[in-house]
């Protein structure tokens, strides 16, 4: 288990918070983000960036910049085969010109729709969670806030129709900032607060997909991870990953400080497992993706200064917290060694002479 910071090539991303991660192919795709600092481009990011994890290098990406949606800043994403899907967030004067819209991003036109939804109105608003089913033929939305009041409802979006049906969670503050996964058509909710409480950790409720109904599981650890929000998390087979974010402070002052713990819970056993590595940096509203072999990428976010100001980010991570197959070792030694070094237009052919899966040469390929 390590976490490596990745070496800055340009080019690359500017510091920001509030963008999301999302893994498409072989790429980890960065969208959006929020920077108050004019020396860095201005408030709203309205950008995407592609991460070739082989390469290990950036590239800004050009799309349809007409239909790009207006809300860049704590959007809920999600990445359905090579299409990005994104909801929501804040404009420009944040907190003030929230979104209720949802736009897809076909990754290989580079081209924008803005898709109308039918149904139950959903609220415009920044900070839900997105989650697809199993099937991957709905999308599950949940919670989320408009700068004044906290959502409690779980939308769930017909990926055919495009229509909305929405749940209300009674008897429950609405939350944002938090985090969703779905597992056997369970939509877990891990973390998230509002001005008044942060979400215990040991206690995950989730939205059962077949039943339409509220649950809530208690974890069968002692030892349980403290409540926060803007942290990110991500599922690796049967384990979801929870890495920093921020938390209330211990003497119940109005203050919060930011984290740089790593948590691992098992979706088998129910138990929560802190982990020996830790993160860099103290981080919250970063962002983070899983590849397509099982290293957790971090971008961005923000951490405290020792005078209590807020800087942001844009370093960038690697977690790597399962051992690899030997085949991903194979690979991870020859493109170190081919694909820095050899000129694109002779690698395939190099790659082929020696002998290298098909399958392999093919992730070298541009989305």
């Amino acid at each position: 288990m390590k976490v490596t910071e990745l070496k800055r090539k340009d080019p690359f991303p500017t510091p920001r918070s509030g963008h999301r991660l999302v893994a498409v192919s072989d790429y980890v795709v960065l969208f959006g983000g929020y920077n108050n600092k004019p020396v860095f481009g201005g408030e709203l990011k309205k950008e995407v960036w592609c991460y070739h994890t082989l390469t290990e290098s950036w590239k800004l990406i050009l799309t349809d910049c007409d239909q790009f949606p207006s809300s860049a800043a704590s959007c809920a994403v999600v990445a359905l085969d090579t299409k990005l899907i994104v909801f929501g967030g804040s404009g420009a004067h944040f907190g003030h010109t929230n979104s209720n819209s949802l736009h897809v991003l076909d990754m290989k036109t580079l081209s924008w729709e803005k898709v109308r939804l039918s149904g139950s109105l959903i609220e415009g608003g920044f900070g839900h969670s997105i989650s697809l089913d199993t099937e991957m033929s709905h999308l599950y939305l949940y919670g989320g806030c408009d700068g004044y009041h906290y959502f409690n409802t779980m939308n769930k979006i017909c990926l055919k129709t495009w229509h909305n049906e929405s749940f209300y969670r009674h008897s429950y503050h609405g939350i944002y900032r938090h985090e969703s996964i779905n597992h056997e058509n369970k939509i877990m909710i891990f973390g998230g607060g509002n001005p008044s409480a942060q979400i215990d950790l040991g206690t995950i409720p989730y939205f059962c997909t077949a039943t339409k109904t509220w649950h809530v599981l208690l974890a069968n650890s002692q030892d349980n991870p403290r409540g926060r929000l803007a942290h990110s998390c991500n599922k690796i087979n049967h384990n979801v990953i929870v890495m920093g974010g921020q938390t209330k402070k211990d003497d119940n002052s109005s203050g919060n400080y930011a984290l740089c713990d790593i948590w691992l819970f098992n979706l088998n056993s129910h138990s929560w497992t802190e982990l020996m590595i830790v993160l860099p940096e103290r981080i919250f509203f970063h962002s983070s993706a899983v590849s397509h072999d099982d290293h957790v990428y971090i971008f961005g976010g923000s951490k405290y200064e020792s005078s209590g100001s807020v800087k942001r980010l844009n370093s960038l991570y690697k977690v790597s917290i399962f051992v690899p197959s030997l085949v991903e070792l194979v690979w991870d030694y020859v493109r170190r060694t081919l694909v820095k070094n050899v000129p694109q237009p002779e690698l395939q052919h190099i790659m082929h002479e020696i002998g290298v899966p098909s399958y392999f040469i093919d992730l070298l390929s541009s989305i």
